[in-house]
């Protein structure tokens, strides 16, 4: 889980600071990179004569390299085909001094000084507010740049390094005053000052084998690797909420409206479909009161009319031809009734055997069902008086 943590971190921007110890003060070399990928791309260098200066212009939230030189620092070259150097080697408490090491063609380079000029200047940087990741000591770091330069030597800092076949072979210390030069990297030009902090980057991600250093106990890394991933991922995470949140306040937005059209048609629907209903139920009602009245018949009711009076006798005179009459008297709060199918001739004559021919017509007609004298009866001026009553027939 760590290593998959650093592997997050390492992908942010990191600051190396070189810490140059003089006689009463320091001065502070920054080199600020980005990895992307298998790339490291400098962002910035810059230096600054107080620590002041540099608590005030360098980002906290970016976790920091130590590397530290100058005064109180001690470079020596460790031959182990060499007695003396071995039994110097067997007899150093590593458990007093911080130290960095870089392994060359046959020496072991190594540069360190006591804990407690670490401790000092760590502890410096924490209460600033710093996070410091880990801490290197002197310039043979340097030497790892070499397969890139491909040079016999390489100033770094105030040693200048030889190398043999690409492996550091040897170093001595510049005289006073010490000189600078300046080494082209891929594109781009970095000077010796910031070289070593160069070469401590290219451990800190590399980790080579060739570099042995002390571990720090107090640093905190894996808190800063924490902090660092919690940000990531929390960024990642609170970003993700917000298009989630947004995301699902537009679908909300989205679905309401169609759900609000939905409704809409839905409620139009149903007033349509209650329309319908009302329709049919009043066409059923029409259809029924028509049945009744016998308005369905397939003949019009003139045609009854028609086939009646063209049947009558010259002699015989209607006063009344009431085709489907009402039942009752017709009034406004009442439904009214009708005698369907049947229809009432009133009349009179003062031939009584005209009338019987009449009648005797009328049987004969295809689509009268039956018929009813309802009275037949004579005025004082010997006048007949007649109502007849005639069925249809269901065509």
């Amino acid at each position: 889980m760590i290593t998959f943590l650093s592997k997050i971190i390492k992908l942010n921007n990191l600051h190396v600071i070189g810490v140059i110890k003089k006689d009463n003060d320091e001065s502070y070399h920054v080199l600020t990179v980005k990895k992307k990928g298998s790339k490291i791309d400098i962002v910035n260098t810059v230096s600054f004569d107080s620590f002041e200066k540099i608590a005030k212009n360098i980002d906290l939230k970016i976790p920091v390299l130590l590397v530290i030189d100058g005064k109180g620092i001690l470079n020596k070259e460790i031959n182990f085909s060499n007695e003396n150097d071995v039994t110097w080697y067997k007899n150093i408490d590593f458990d007093s001094i911080y130290y960095t090491s870089l392994m060359g063609t046959n020496s072991n380079f190594i540069s360190f000084c006591r804990k407690n000029i670490v401790q000092e200047i760590t502890e410096k940087f924490l209460k600033k507010g710093f996070q410091v990741a880990d801490i290197y000591i002197g310039s043979f770091l340097s030497g790892l740049l070499n397969t890139a330069l491909k040079k016999d030597t390489i100033t770094s800092n105030d040693i200048i390094l030889q190398f043999e076949n690409g492996k550091l072979s040897g170093f001595s210390k510049q005289t006073e005053p010490v000189k600078t030069a300046d080494y082209t990297i891929g594109k781009e030009t970095i000077s010796s000052n910031f070289l070593p902090l160069y070469g401590s980057i290219v451990h800190f991600f590399i980790q080579p084998k060739e570099v042995s250093k002390t571990k720090n106990e107090t640093l905190n890394t894996e808190e800063i690797i924490y902090k660092k991933a919690f940000n990531v991922f929390g960024i990642a995470m609170l970003a993700g909420f917000l298009v989630s949140l947004l995301t699902s306040y537009l679908l909300i937005q989205y679905y309401g409206s169609k759900n609000a059209e939905l409704n809409l048609q839905s409620v139009y629907s149903n007033q349509s479909y209650q329309l319908i209903l009302d329709l049919e139920k009043q066409k059923e009602n029409k259809q029924k009161l028509l049945q009744e009245t016998g308005f369905l018949s397939s003949k019009f009711l003139s045609f009854y009319s028609y086939e009646i009076i063209k049947q009558i006798p010259s002699d015989i005179s209607l006063t009344n031809l009431n085709i489907i009459p009402v039942n009752q008297e017709i009034k406004a709060t009442k439904k009214i009734s009708f005698d369907a199918k049947t229809i009432i001739i009133k009349g009179e004559t003062f031939n009584e055997s005209s009338f019987n021919n009449w009648m005797e017509k009328l049987k004969k007609m295809e689509w009268l069902k039956n018929f009813e004298i309802i009275s037949f009866k004579k005025d004082k001026k010997n006048k007949s008086q007649f109502e007849i009553k005639i069925t249809i027939k269901d065509v």
